[in-house]
Formats: structure tokens, C-alpha cells, sequence
């Protein structure tokens, strides 16, 4: 999700005449290098020639540079005080949401890009990063509708389009998904996120060497792509080439140690390998990152209950259960462990109420077509 951190418009320092200013500005909004984008950034919030607006301008460029480091206390630090110096500094919010978002903590991603939205209703960034979100929580029908609203804004914009392909890919509307991939192309031939979507797309239809050919593609124009090397790697996981899809998941966790999607990829391949316990550190390590993960704690369960913690395993489920009530899988993994523990009434009990559960959802969808 870097790739979507939003590109910050920088406020003119006054005193234009000082040239070592107006060079640090140049410094400051850069992406690379970021040693030297942070003590531009830091150069500029101690000069006394700025007002507190574009004060806050240098701590949101130096928060993101920090975060680029890999220093998330000291960017989500810098975010919060350009939102401290400036409560209306829609750029802030919206970078600190894009944080959450790589964090996945979806919840507070939307309540910051939500803010960012309230102040700058026509920001078109903060409606593809609040997509993000809301489509990682399942909300699809929410994340296209803010996508739509970036293309409205910004019709030239690759990140709305990738977003609400992906979307559209996830609720299994294939043709839509494809259509907003071409236009990415379209917009620009060269970039680096066509052979991501095309390995998208390829993974959509199955194709797995195509989506393995494209995604290496990726990763020769953009060595250092953490989610490049994890994706692959999830498609070397469906093939069960197990020893690739860990050394990719791997090489992503080396670029990128906070990157949650690559423990995942490797925590699922290690519980398929029933290596338990490598499985239940990588989990872990998306919990330590995201304590509201509800799909990673059954997870976890799975892996604990399959090496017999049954204690441990409910222990998880329970925590599933309690952010998310009404999923029917969480209730069913707590009842084997239950059943294991010879818990039969515990067990019984969750069983029954998976049951309930998946009955109401089938009613709510009504009976079949005739």
C-alpha cells in the first residue's frame, strides 16, 4: 500500500529569498534519499523563519519519510503533531490513514481518511486509500462507490482505478475488475503496477506460471518491492512450491519487517506444511502489529488447536468471536477444540450457534432463482 501514500502538497516557505529554504524544501518533499528528506524536513520545523502552517507541512513530510525508514512510532509522532499545529490539515489525516492502512488496522485508517474527506471533500487520494480500507473489511459495495468518486475527481488517477479493480476482483465481478486494470495501462504503459495487475488478472483466471511470470517482472523493475515479492509468493503457496513461496515471503519481511500480508503468505504455508509453531510466530507477528485482526486470530486458533493447545486455540477463537460475532467459521473452530478438550456441552453450544448463524445468512439471501 506505499505505493498509494499520497503525494503532499507543499505549502511555499516564506522568505523565498534564503535559498538554503527553499533547497530544504526540495529536500524535504522528496522521496529518496530519506536521511537526507528527514534533516531537511527537521532543518525546516526548527528554523524560526516559518509560520505554523508550513511548519506542519515539514512534520507531514518528515513523518512519511520516517515511515519509508521503517520508523512507524516516529512518523504516526510527526503525523499527529502537523494535525496538532494544524486540526484542519487534511494531507496529515490522510497520510496517517494511509499508515493504518499498511498496519492493518482498516478501522482507523477510515476514521482518519474519513477526516481527511470531511475537510477536502474533492481530495481524491483519501477516497482510494478509505477504498482500501473498507474493501480489506469486506465493505466492497463502499469501496467501489469511493473509488468511483476519486475517478470523478481525478480521472487520470491509477491509484482509484487500481483499488476499485481489486474491489471489483474480490466481489467476483472479473469483467469490471479487468476493464479497470486496462485502464491503468492506458494511463500509463510503463508503470510498474500494469505487471502487478495483469498478475491479478492472471490469478483470477487461474493461470498461475503467467501470474508468477508477471510478477517477476515486477520485482526486476522495483528490486527492493516488498508486496512484488509477496505476491509471488502467494501464488508459489497455491502451487504448493512451498520452498519458494517462503524464501519470497521472506525476501519481502527482509525489505520490509512490517509488511503483515508477507508473514501471512509464510504463516499459511508453514500451518500447510504443519509447522506449527513457525506458523504461530508469523501469526503472531501480524498481531503485534494488528491486535484487531479477526481472520489472523483463526488462524492462529487453527495452528494451535492442530498442534493440540486446545486452551490456546479457544483462547483465540474467543478473541475472533468478540471482534467479529457473527462468523460462523470462528464458532466452529472453538467447538472442535472444545470437543478435544471432551467439553461436549461448550462445544455443542458453539456448534449450534455456527449453525444459526450460517441459517440466518442463507435466508438473508432469499431462495434461489426460479
Amino acid at each position: 500500500m506505499r505505493a498509494l501514500l499520497i503525494t503532499l502538497i507543499v505549502v511555499s516557505a516564506p522568505c523565498a529569498a534564503l535559498a538554503q529554504i527553499d533547497q530544504d524544501w526540495k529536500s524535504c518533499k522528496a522521496e529518496d534519499p530519506d536521511d537526507a528528506t528527514v534533516s531537511a524536513c527537521t532543518r525546516l520545523i526548527e528554523t524560526n523563519e516559518l509560520g505554523p502552517n508550513d511548519r506542519a507541512v515539514a512534520y507531514c513530510h518528515r513523518g512519511a519519510a520516517y515511515w519509508r525508514k521503517g520508523d512507524s512510532d516516529k512518523a504516526l509522532a510527526d503525523e499527529s503533531k502537523a494535525i496538532e499545529i494544524n486540526p484542519e490539515f487534511a494531507d496529515a489525516y490522510m497520510t496517517r490513514g494511509a499508515f493504518f492502512v499498511d498496519t492493518g488496522d482498516y478501522d482507523q485508517a477510515i476514521a482518519e481518511t474519513s477526516r481527511a474527506i470531511s475537510i477536502d471533500p474533492r481530495n481524491a487520494r483519501a477516497y482510494s486509500n478509505r477504498a482500501f480500507a473498507r474493501g480489506r473489511k469486506g465493505d466492497f459495495a463502499g469501496a467501489i462507490a469511493d473509488t468511483t468518486k476519486a475517478i470523478e475527481i481525478n480521472p487520470l488517477s491509477i491509484a482509484a482505478y487500481i483499488v476499485r479493480g481489486d474491489n471489483y476482483a474480490r466481489k467476483g465481478d472479473h469483467g469490471m475488475a479487468f476493464a479497470d486494470f486496462g485502464k491503468v495501462a492506458q494511463i500509463d504503459p510503463k508503470n510498474g503496477d500494469d505487471y502487478r495487475l495483469r498478475g491479478m488478472a492472471f490469478v483470477l483466471k487461474g493461470e498461475d506460471d503467467h501470474a508468477i511470470a508477471e510478477y517477476s517482472h515486477w520485482i526486476e523493475i522495483d528490486p527492493k518491492n516488498a508486496p512484488a515479492y509477496a505476491a509471488r509468493g502467494e501464488v508459489y503457496a497455491r502451487k504448493s512450491d512451498d520452498d519458494r513461496a517462503i524464501a519470497d515471503a521472506n525476501k519481502a519481511i527482509e525489505i520490509n519487517p512490517k509488511y503483515i500480508y508477507a508473514y501471512r503468505v509464510r504463516g499459511d504455508v508453514y500451518a500447510r506444511k504443519r509447522e506449527f509453531d513457525r506458523a504461530i510466530v508469523d501469526f503472531t507477528a501480524i498481531l503485534d502489529v494488528n491486535p484487531n485482526d479477526a481472520f489472523t486470530y483463526g488462524r492462529r486458533g487453527s495452528a494451535y488447536w492442530l498442534k493440540g493447545n486446545y486452551d490456546r486455540a479457544i483462547a483465540d477463537f474467543t478473541k475472533q468471536i468478540e471482534i467479529e460475532p457473527n462468523n460462523p467459521e470462528a464458532y466452529r473452530g472453538r467447538s472442535l477444540a472444545h470437543a478435544d478438550k471432551r467439553d461436549n456441552a461448550s462445544a455443542l453450544a458453539d456448534y449450534n450457534k455456527a449453525i444459526e448463524i450460517t441459517r440466518r445468512r442463507i435466508e438473508a439471501r432469499g431462495p434461489p432463482p426460479q
